[in-house]
């Protein structure tokens, strides 16, 4: 009798160290899981935003082209820590464009949440611009003169700021579109077209 309940007290203590370490295992589970999702999470990306330049950068004056209520392209100028490299050159651009203006009445190319996802320039001196926005499988919707600011916005400060590009190819979600809104062909490269600034 005392040799079986000595056992069945054995078992028991078992089954009950087992449990404890079950739950000691799942609270450090979750002690580590709340440490990757808080201080050392990663933070939020600012809308447009591309990566901080890797490398080397150099203080620059550049022109971005909003577009305004008058239906053309208007500059400012901004002062940026730009890379030396030519695709960083291109990405701080188009990143600062699509954080939108600072003159009252100009606007952002793009909705908020558009991203700038790759930039490069290729031996041609054709600057390929990935624009990104979660969700969204097409660019926005819009009617021929609001994609033609938007598009030329978009080239227009790139080939003003970055004298190796000769052209620009604009991609959406990391594929080249024959329209971005059905309007304005966009399945070649694009030169500068001034006539849209004023």
């Amino acid at each position: 009798m005392r040799a079986r309940r000595a056992g069945g007290e054995r078992r028991r203590a078992g089954a009950s160290g087992a449990a404890l370490a079950a739950l000691a295992g799942a609270a450090a589970s979750a002690a580590l899981m709340l440490v990757l999702a808080g201080c050392g999470g990663r933070k939020e990306a600012t809308p447009g935003a591309a990566p901080p330049p890797a490398g080397p950068t150099e203080n620059a004056t550049v022109s971005l082209f909003f577009p305004g209520p008058d239906g053309y392209l208007h500059a400012e100028s901004r002062d940026v820590a730009v890379p030396l490299t030519a695709d960083g050159r291109v990405a701080t651009v188009v990143a600062a464009l699509l954080a939108g203006p600072r003159t009252a009445g100009l606007v952002a190319p793009l909705p908020a949440g558009v991203t700038v996802a790759d930039a490069f320039l290729d031996a041609q001196g054709v600057a390929y611009v990935d624009l990104a926005a979660k969700d969204q499988p097409s660019p926005p919707a819009s009617g021929s003169d609001l994609e033609l600011l938007r598009i030329y916005s978009f080239v227009d400060t790139v080939l003003a700021n970055e004298p190796r590009a000769r052209s620009v190819v604009l991609l959406w979600n990391g594929a080249q579109r024959i329209t971005f809104a059905g309007h304005i062909d966009t399945s070649a490269p694009l030169l500068e077209d001034r006539k849209w600034i004023k």
